[in-house]
């Protein structure tokens, strides 16, 4: 599947935008609210690369999936993959200065989707992925604009 991506500018520096993103436990801030995503992270030491959660939420049924940070640049990339129900996904986030803030762009990739979600896949990311990656990123812009 085509790698489906979308963009924002979020007035905040790089760092706190980082922190913010790599932190996986937050997803469930803001995610959208419809899932009622809870994350907690599984291993143990700070939030690197091999960091390790488990996530349920509700999409689809509900998911249990375990999630791992495949790749983390301090300030500018952080991917995760989630193994699960629907198959492996990756989601990344790659930040990078922009009008005195910083542009992030939100990745989604079906690395291998699982029946019933492989045979939706060619819908959803055409008609829901970009809205749902750009509800998130509406949703971590006011989180991060806001405090």
């Amino acid at each position: 599947m085509a790698r489906v991506e979308k963009q924002i500018t979020i007035n905040a520096p790089a760092e706190k935008v980082f922190t913010y993103l790599a932190d996986i436990t937050k997803h469930g801030e803001w995610g959208n609210p419809g899932q009622k995503l809870h994350v907690e992270k599984t291993s143990e030491g700070p939030v690197g690369q091999g960091s390790t959660f488990k996530s349920v939420g509700q999409q689809f049924g509900t998911q249990n999936d375990t999630v791992t940070i495949t790749e983390y640049v301090p300030n500018q990339r952080v991917v995760y993959e989630a193994l699960g129900k629907a198959g492996h996904i990756r989601h990344s986030f790659d930040i990078k200065p922009a009008d005195g803030g910083v542009q992030v762009t939100k990745g989604f990739e079906s690395l291998k989707a699982k029946p019933p979600f492989s045979l939706l896949l060619p819908i959803v990311a055409t008609f829901v992925l970009p809205g749902a990656l750009s509800g998130d990123l509406q949703r971590i812009k006011a989180k991060l604009e806001g405090s």
